[in-house]
């Protein structure tokens, strides 16, 4: 038999996954747009060049002078999503089981 408090946990923890994957999303989205407005106002380049250009600006520079380059700007903007939506997450599972 299913309890009440069993459905109110799953529900807990879907609400909390939601939330957490709602923050981590925004702030990536967020970092990688200003990142690609700096960079493609100082390359002079759109679209995707922009975005390849913010990312090797997130990691450091390119990779030929010492920077890791796309690696590390995919590796700040995957720490940015995650740490977030951990947060959140387990904020909001704390707030619901108190």
């Amino acid at each position: 038999m299913v309890e009440v408090k069993d459905l109110v946990d799953a529900a807990t923890g879907i609400v909390a996954g939601a939330s957490g994957m709602m923050a981590g999303a925004l702030s990536a989205t967020a970092i990688l747009g200003a990142s690609t407005v700096i960079a493609g106002g100082i390359d002079g380049v759109t679209g995707a060049s922009a975005i390849t250009s913010a990312l090797a600006l997130l990691g450091g520079g390119a990779v030929a002078v010492g920077g890791m380059g796309m690696v590390g700007g995919i590796a700040v903007i995957t720490t940015a999503a995650v740490v977030p939506a951990v947060i959140v997450g387990l904020e909001v599972f704390k707030f619901f089981h108190h």
